[in-house]
């Protein structure tokens, strides 16, 4: 039945094949009602589209009188084919099938259909790739990406369709016909669907139902259960194989996968070249190179297509790393032999997340593998109880239950170098709405991930920065750079020769103290310059703890600090400008009293004394060397020298001066005649 105007035509599920499936043959000019289990507000974003179209809807149940009714009933492939409605409507004579069949009736192109176990969606979109590299037009469809009943209405005739086809697809059809059919592997899946292996196969061969000798079927060589076929298929055979060599096909020798046919013997590209992780993989370019030889593709260009594709999503899909740990999303193995193939791309270390909706296939054939190759396995769904009891004692279990918690948990456990890897070998439809929308959920949880570790890695330096800060401090003074121009000297440490303090200081000029604004004047003592005297060719040497200042440069005037933690400030140098910051010396708590001599702190002559009186600091230079009397009072910082008792017998000494005193250890030069007995001092330091 290819002329559907004015007929009745019932869609039963109202899923993305669904929807297309009415608005294809609305166009048509059929009478369309779609019917769907679920309720409305399940299904509201979808069916506004189709009231828009005056299509029928028949939502919440399923009415047998409504599919007795009807001239032509298209079932999507989530939907059973012992549906009690679908049973009722047979024996009424009404003509039942799938929407592949509908898309076969008005599709002009050259179809392609693509089917196995796994590997079928990787070789679907690497042939559009490669046909689109040749320059072919192509639609890529069917199972994944877009309904194959979308093509009707978007594709030329000229364009090749490209169909991945489920064995949901394929159990009913009746005139489906691809040009070329190709039949990848047979292993146990979707016995939860299929009462067993033989129905399952059995669906799987109807894709070569309808071909002719002038069809093609490619069959892989190496799959025991797919030649078990060959004989039965109608169309011409070509053969792929990656442990044969044969006589015709396309196959793997020496590292280079090789086209012969006929006379002609070609290297395609080698196997190095094909950038898919894992075995399995470089079968599924095998099949997609054979459909690409049988339809004339360029060789040059079959080769750039292979060597530029990537993962398709949800196919051992590359998702991001996060602290050295790989994360793949195999979304799409919802099989055991889809984790087989998956673990062995990788070597030990993978966290394994496996769960969901049960199939009824064994999981008894992943122990090997999980023993071998798995860490820990993650479980989660429906079927995480029974997938413990038969894979019990391989390897370490975790019952996470979600997959947030199970991917949150392997990041916990996982160390650098692993690989963490949702394969579920499970539907999904017990959590998800379908395997796509999981494995959307797996890498928006590791996007997650990867920004909270990014955003504590963040904390942690901020963290590490701030106990560095507080360390530093708290620091001793040593430790902290000093000022520009400021000097210290610490009562614990040797005070430094004269010579070196000297050095240090600043120009003369820039070193004038200021009195702050209300601070007292007696809080500042200076050292006024003395009349000149001549200075004794030989200095004596620097007492422990006394601080001597050389002749040159000048001294600066001494600000006394009257803390030890407050340095006394000091104005900026003439040649810099006024908002220059001061330069200050600074010393810390006085220890000891010093005497400074006047030849140490002898003052240029353009600089005169504004100080305090004359006789403040004692007699004019040339009264200094009068012997001093020990009968006179003691200053509090004054160390008397014991007198030597036999210093009258003594005599006296050369030129007639009087022995020398001895004044706290220190050999100071017989002061001349006529020195008062008593004088004042320099106030001390």
């Amino acid at each position: 039945m290819t002329d559907v105007q004015g007929k009745k035509v019932l869609v039963v599920g109202l899923a993305r094949t669904g929807r297309a499936a009415a608005q294809c043959l609305y166009r048509r000019g059929a009478v369309v009602t779609v019917t769907d289990s679920r309720p409305p507000w399940a299904l509201e974003p979808d069916f506004k589209e189709l009231l828009a179209h005056r299509i029928g809807l028949e939502l919440g149940l399923h009415r047998a009188e409504t599919f007795r009714r009807q001239d032509l009933i298209v079932v999507s492939p989530g939907v059973l084919p012992e549906l009690p409605e679908l049973q009722a409507a047979r024996k009424a004579h009404v003509p039942i099938i799938p929407e592949i069949e509908a898309a076969g009736w008005f599709l002009e192109s050259e179809l392609v259909g693509i089917t196995g176990s796994n590997g079928k969606t990787t070789t679907t979109a690497l042939l559009g790739k490669i046909l689109e590299a040749s320059g072919f037009r192509a639609f890529v469809g069917g199972n994944i990406g877009m309904p194959l009943i979308s093509a009707v209405d978007t594709v030329s005739p000229d364009t090749i369709v490209v169909a991945e086809l489920s064995s949901f697809q394929l159990e009913i059809i009746q005139d489906f016909r691809p040009h070329v059919a190709v039949l990848l592997n047979l292993t146990a899946n979707h016995l939860d669907r299929h009462r067993s292996f033989d129905d399952y196969v059995r669906a799987k061969t109807q894709i070569f139902r309808n071909q002719t000798a002038e069809d093609v079927a490619v069959l892989n060589a190496d799959d025991p259960a797919v030649m078990s076929l060959a004989p039965a298929v109608a169309a011409r055979k070509v053969y792929f194989s990656q442990k044969q060599t044969l006589p015709e096909g396309i196959f793997v020798s020496d590292g280079q996968i090789l086209y012969r046919v006929g006379n002609l013997e070609r290297v395609l590209l080698e196997t190095r070249e094909v950038p898919l992780r894992g075995e399995f993989n470089v079968e599924n370019v095998l099949a997609a190179a054979t459909v690409a030889c049988v339809l004339g593709v360029d060789f040059q260009a079959l080769r750039r297509a292979v060597r530029e594709f990537r993962a398709v999503e949800h196919r051992l899909e590359y998702v991001r790393e996060i602290r050295g740990v790989e994360f793949y999303n195999d979304s799409k193995a919802t099989s055991v032999d889809a984790v087989v193939k998956a673990l062995s791309a990788f070597g030990r270390g993978v966290h394994l997340i496996l769960g969901g909706k049960d199939k009824g296939a064994p999981y008894v054939p992943l122990r090997a593998l999980l023993k071998e190759r798995v860490r820990r396995a993650y479980l989660i769904g429906a079927a995480a109880e029974r997938i413990g009891r038969e894979v019990k004692g391989a390897v370490e279990l975790v019952h996470a239950g979600t997959l947030e918690t199970a991917v949150r948990q392997a990041l916990e456990c996982a160390v650098p170098g692993d690989v963490i890897l949702l394969s579920p070998a499970c539907a999904s439809f017990d959590q998800f709405q379908d395997y796509e929308h999981r494995g959307r959920v797996f890498k928006g949880l590791v996007e997650q991930l990867a920004q909270e570790v990014k955003a504590a890695e963040a904390q942690k330096r901020a963290e590490a920065a701030a106990s560095l800060a507080s360390v530093a401090a708290v620091a001793s003074p040593e430790a902290q750079p000093e000022p520009a121009g400021e000097v210290r000297v610490s009562p614990e440490s040797p005070v430094p020769a004269s010579t070196e303090v000297a050095a240090q200081l600043p120009a003369p000029e820039a070193l004038k103290p200021e009195v702050e604004p209300g601070r007292a004047s007696e809080e500042v003592a200076t050292l006024e310059p003395l009349p000149e005297e001549p200075v004794a060719a030989q200095a004596a040497p620097a007492e422990p703890g006394r601080v001597e200042f050389a002749a040159e440069p000048t001294p600066p005037e001494i600000e006394k600090a009257p803390e030890a933690s407050q340095a006394a400030e000091q104005p900026p140098a003439r040649s810099e400008p006024a908002e220059a910051p001061p330069r200050a010396v600074t010393y810390p708590e006085l220890v000891y009293v010093y005497e400074v001599a006047a030849k140490e702190v002898a003052y240029p002559e353009e600089e005169p004394s504004a100080g305090p009186a004359a006789d403040e600091f004692g007699p004019p230079p040339e009264d200094w060397r009068a012997p001093e009397s020990l009968a006179d009072e003691a200053l509090p910082f004054e160390v008397r020298g014991a007198a030597r008792p036999n210093a009258a017998a003594a005599g006296a000494g050369p030129g007639g001066a009087e022995p020398q005193e001895a004044h706290g250890g220190d050999v100071k030069p017989a002061p001349p005649a006529g020195r008062p007995s008593r004088q004042k001092r320099l106030p001390g330091l």
